[in-house]
């Protein structure tokens, strides 16, 4: 749109009065010509000038032209004691000048509002030269790593500073607000905000977010990079309006054919959105998805690229987290699962796979229950086709809502995959709470590595699973499966106290009192096992039985826990927490680069060793724990870590080394204070034993 003067009127007859003289354009021009020549011979490259240079320069002006710069000096000395600039004098006097002209053209009627940015575009070419001569400010201002605006802009800004409020309002409330600079609509409208206007606030913005379906670039290209600009002040006015708004941007995207228009408009989408997901406006981040997928409709190509620069499926993790931080799903937040429920499955899965709570497990559980036969459908396939990975993350989850196709998939991946990942099947399921996990870890028993069996013959004694007694028994007996050692028999007889299984009653004293000739038939350990897992079964047989077992009543002071049914965490410990007299050094003996460790913790089960050396989670190692009697051996995996902190679990140790261990947490262990079931929570603070052992 061009500019409209008054009738007859040509190029250099356009005048503004400055005070009691009347300005032309062409004289504006040859002002800042004269300064800019004042400038290049050096007169005006400091921040004060030289009086008598500077009036021999202007003595070449016009008499018209001279009154104005006396004017504007005036100005700017007005100004002096309360604003400070690193703009050199003639540069803000030459801006000064140029701002005042297109204030009073404006207001004379000359020029129309629409038309003001192009007479600033016209002053800032001649205010260039300027610039580039005194390239003091911009050159400061960059090497403090300070993004400088466009000179246009700052001119904009300056020029609607002094326009009058009704000028202004007026202007906010047309069709040509566009042309009021961002940061000055944001000024306006947090004032109005700020004096309660709030619904004047809603019409303004909407009317300006309404500039973006102008037919013509100018206006939707000014549009598009102060919505870019003020998606924060949307986000934070009201609701309804940002759903709107970033719907009408979202819409107008795949209508831009211009490459800079389309680049312009996407980043205005995208800052929408990035907004919507920092203020947590589920509602608005959903809208955001949908008009990502009708733009992948539309323009496919412009969808695939957006997408990754939105980023919503990289922020659910953010969101879940903060659900289960609640306590509570919000209902935006499920109406955005709903939009996306690939994602949110997975996510949602991952996510229960590290729970250890059951409160968390049961809000994972409901949320995913939010996602319909979608959601569901999607883990099966990950399950079933995904990397091995992508697969495991989904078996606690399902486990809790699918066991059944679980249970007939599950055993032929497992034959492809090594023991790190059967190690996490085994955690997955018995983290889960699923109440028929023990019978699921039963049937993928045979298809365990052997190292891994000890593991899920605990987590079966731990889930109470009834059905196991039989094979229990059998190990228990000593009918142990390719690779099964002493440590599996002994885990078994575990089991069968912990499921007070009536059934072992003859075994268990059997391995406690045979003899052979003059000496007991089985080792030491193996016959504290039996003797405290018949006393959970008949206590009076063991109280009559320890005075002649030979046994150390010491030794019996540390014995398997139960599970706790009002426990809040989902993998408990097995055996009592202990802490050391002190720390316990130890070394690594299965390593290319072994390394030195402590251990302060340690119960029967597990413990946590200080290393400096980063060990793997899942990774098997050899452990010696050197201590002033004999060395303790056996293998470990490693499990959580924490800084230079390493928790690990026994998965194998001959009995006589673990007959030594525990004669070593009899002498140096101080059981610690046990949580109440009200205390073990995911609110409470965790401590540096984090793996249940």
């Amino acid at each position: 749109m061009g500019r409209s003067s008054h009738a007859g009127a040509g190029r250099g007859s356009m005048s503004v009065e400055t005070g009691l003289m009347t300005l032309q354009e062409d004289e504006l021009q040859g002002i800042l010509q004269v300064l800019a020549q004042i400038a290049r011979t050096g007169d005006g490259t400091k921040d004060k000038l030289d009086p008598n240079a500077f009036q021999s320069r202007l003595s070449t002006l016009p008499r018209r032209a001279r009154f104005t710069v006396s004017q504007a000096l005036s100005a700017l000395a007005a100004q002096a004691p309360t604003e400070s600039s690193d703009r050199p004098t003639l540069l803000k006097l030459a801006e000064h000048i140029a701002i005042r002209f297109a204030l009073e053209s404006y207001e004379r009627g000359d020029i129309e509002v629409n038309s003001v940015r192009q007479l600033l575009d016209e002053m800032n070419t001649e205010l260039d030269g300027l610039r580039k001569i005194m390239g003091v400010y911009e050159e400061k201002m960059a090497r403090a790593g300070i993004e400088v605006k466009s000179h246009v802009e700052l001119l904009a800004q300056q020029f609607w500073s002094e326009v009058a409020e009704d000028k202004k309002k007026a202007v906010l409330e047309s069709g040509d607000a566009w042309c009021v600079p961002a940061a000055k609509v944001r000024e306006y409208v947090e004032a109005l905000q700020a004096r309660g206007e709030s619904e004047t606030a809603i019409g303004i913005l909407r009317n300006y977010a309404s500039c973006i379906t102008n037919k013509a670039n100018q206006p939707r290209r000014q549009a598009a990079m102060g919505l870019a600009e003020l998606a924060s002040l949307y986000a934070n006015t009201d609701e309804r309006l940002f759903m709107d708004v970033i719907r009408q941007i979202g819409v107008q995207l795949p209508e831009e054919r211009d490459s800079e228009m389309q680049s312009l408009v996407g980043a205005a989408f995208v800052r929408m959105s990035q907004e919507a997901t920092k203020k947590r406006s589920y509602a608005a981040i959903q809208r955001s998805v949908e008009l990502i997928d009708f733009v992948e409709t539309e323009r496919p190509g412009m969808g695939k690229n957006l997408r990754p620069r939105i980023a919503i499926e990289s922020r659910l993790p953010e969101f879940i987290d903060e659900a289960l931080k609640d306590g509570n799903c919000q209902s935006g937040l499920a109406d955005l699962l709903r939009r996306i429920p690939d994602a949110a499955s997975q996510q949602l899965a991952i996510r229960f796979s590290r729970a250890g709570f059951r409160e968390d497990c049961e809000l994972l559980v409901s949320m995913m229950g939010l996602l319909g036969p979608e959601g569901l459908e999607h883990l099966r396939q990950q399950l079933l086709r995904g990397t091995p990975n992508e697969a495991i993350d989904t078996v606690g989850m399902l486990a809790r809502i699918d066991l059944e196709m679980l249970g007939k998939i599950l055993p032929d991946r497992m034959k492809e995959w090594k023991r790190t990942a059967h190690d996490r099947v085994v955690r997955q399921i018995a983290a889960s709470g699923a109440p028929e996990r023990g019978r699921l870890l039963l049937d993928i028993f045979d298809l365990l590595d052997a190292v891994i069996r000890p593991l899920a013959v605990d987590e079966i004694g731990m889930a109470g699973e009834q059905s196991a007694d039989m094979r229990l028994l059998r190990l228990a007996e000593g009918d142990l499966p390719t690779g099964g050692t002493d440590y599996l028999r002994l885990k078994a007889i575990e089991a069968l106290g912990r499921l007070r299984t009536t059934g072992a009653e003859a075994l268990l004293r059997k391995v406690s009192e045979a003899r052979k000739a003059f000496r007991w038939a089985n080792p030491s350990e193996l016959r504290v096992v039996a003797a405290q897992a018949m006393e959970k079964i008949d206590p009076e047989w063991v109280r009559s039985f320890i005075p002649k077992s030979g046994l150390s009543v010491a030794e019996f002071s540390i014995e398997p826990l139960d599970a706790d049914p009002e426990s809040s965490a989902i993998r408990q410990r097995r055996y009592p927490r202990l802490r050391l007299e002190h720390p316990v050094n130890a070394t690594t003996t299965s390593l290319k680069d072994n390394c030195q460790m402590e251990i302060p913790e340690m119960t029967l089960g597990g413990g946590i060793a200080i290393c400096e050396q980063s060990l793997h989670p899942g990774s098997i190692v050899g452990v010696k724990m050197n201590t002033s009697a004999k060395s303790v051996k056996g293998q470990m995996i490693v499990r959580d870590a924490n800084t230079q902190a390493r928790a690990f679990e026994v998965v194998d140790m001959e009995l006589e080394e673990r007959a030594k261990l525990r004669k070593l947490l009899v002498q140096l262990g101080n059981a610690q204070k046990q949580s109440t079931p009200k205390e073990r929570n995911r609110r409470s603070p965790r401590t540096i034993l984090s793996t249940p052992v």
